[in-house]
């Protein structure tokens, strides 16, 4: 099994390379054949946390793709780069690995997500625009919008390839904005609803640090 890690990052600082670090003690451990590591970059202009991971991490891959879709884009590009991997393991720079994850278990059917059981009604502001987006990719909304479905939180998951590539051939409206990205926590998480694809919680394994993303 090949893994993908992305890691999508906005602000490179500490955090990202505590990220990595306790990504390759944790998860990846001994099994370095089986991983790589990539950082897709949204067009920072701080380098300095890059050049410290290029130093002690070589093998970790940065995309330098003035990336302006958000964790949407990130993941996208990711997969367009490495289409082939079997795992992809999408988090925000500010998550730091606890505890490690069984991939195992993903399969078309299951999957892990960052969970948050809101929906749109706690922004009610963009839902009529996540609606909208929801229309033109043809998924049947309906009877979930107005609940507090499960959320895919930071619009992070870990799927395998399958999945991946149904994500982006669903939904193909790329988000511009900080709304777009918020809408895509939420629409994320409705296309794994109905796909019925069962979802773990992936706060069970990660701590979050606040690193200035906006």
């Amino acid at each position: 099994m090949n893994v993908l890690i992305v890691i999508s990052s906005k602000f490179p600082n500490e955090k990202l390379y505590e990220c990595i670090e306790k990504l390759y003690e944790i998860q990846i451990n001994e099994a370095l054949e089986n991983y790589k590591i990539c950082v897709i970059d949204s067009d920072s202009d701080d380098f300095m946390y890059y050049r410290k991971i290029n130093e002690n991490f070589p093998n970790v891959e940065i995309h330098f793709i003035k990336n302006k879709n958000y964790e949407y884009g990130a993941w996208k590009n990711a997969h367009i780069i490495y289409p082939n991997y079997d795992i992809y393991f999408c988090i925000q720079d500010s998550y730091i690995i606890q505890k490690k994850i069984d991939l195992s278990i993903i399969n078309d059917n299951t999957v892990y997500t960052a969970h948050r059981f809101s929906g749109y009604n706690e922004h009610i502001g963009i839902k009529e625009e996540g609606i909208q987006f929801l229309k033109d990719s043809g998924l049947n909304y309906e009877s979930i919008i107005d609940t507090d479905f499960n959320l895919a939180w930071g619009s992070m998951f870990i799927v395998n390839n399958y999945i991946i590539t149904d994500i982006f051939k669903t939904l193909q409206i790329e988000p511009i904005n900080k709304n777009g990205s918020c809408i895509y926590e939420r629409n994320f998480g409705i296309y794994f609803i109905i796909k019925e694809i069962n979802t773990i919680n992936f706060f069970d394994y990660f701590i979050k640090f606040h690193s200035g993303r906006q």
